[in-house]
């Protein structure tokens, strides 16, 4: 039984990375691609419908796990500045990820890339967008312009 248990665990492991490592990327460029009110899509971005990919991004949090170290269901936004405020990106620069496992937080320090499986969905308001299921997650080192450190150079 001991056996079967640690077979299990190492193929669970296994098909993971090898599931993770199938991933395509997918820019958030090739996103744009979805015509939110319409739901009309290029074929570029049709072939990542019910697909495994890989999407760089940061995290806006929007359910924790008990502590506020760890995060299980977020937005991924391709701007570390967007938010959920006023304006929030448009539906075809927001993924809605739900983590198979809750994840560290710290890691959107300079951007996540995330692996799982995305769907191009309908909301109940009508709008179309993006869920993910979300199996892995890995640090990325994204660059990007901050614009509040550009005005801080200025104003000095």
């Amino acid at each position: 039984m001991k056996k079967q248990g640690i077979l299990i665990v190492f193929f669970c492991i296994f098909t993971t990375i090898i599931w993770a490592n199938d991933a395509q990327k997918l820019t958030w460029e090739v996103m744009e691609g979805l015509n939110y009110e319409t739901g009309q899509t290029t074929p570029l971005l049709q072939n990542h419908h019910n697909q495994t990919v890989e999407v760089e991004g940061f995290i806006v949090p929007l359910e924790m796990d008990g502590y506020i170290e760890r995060v299980s269901e977020f937005l991924l936004v391709p701007d570390p500045l967007a938010c959920i405020h006023v304006p929030p990106p448009p539906p075809n620069q927001m993924i809605f990820v739900k983590m198979a496992q809750s994840i560290p937080l710290d890691m959107d320090y300079r951007g996540i890339a995330i692996t799982g499986k995305l769907v191009i969905a309908k909301s109940k308001n009508g709008v179309y967008g993006y869920k993910l299921a979300g199996v892995s997650a890995k640090e990325a080192n994204i660059e990007y312009d901050d614009p509040l450190l550009e005005y801080m150079e200025i104003s000095y």
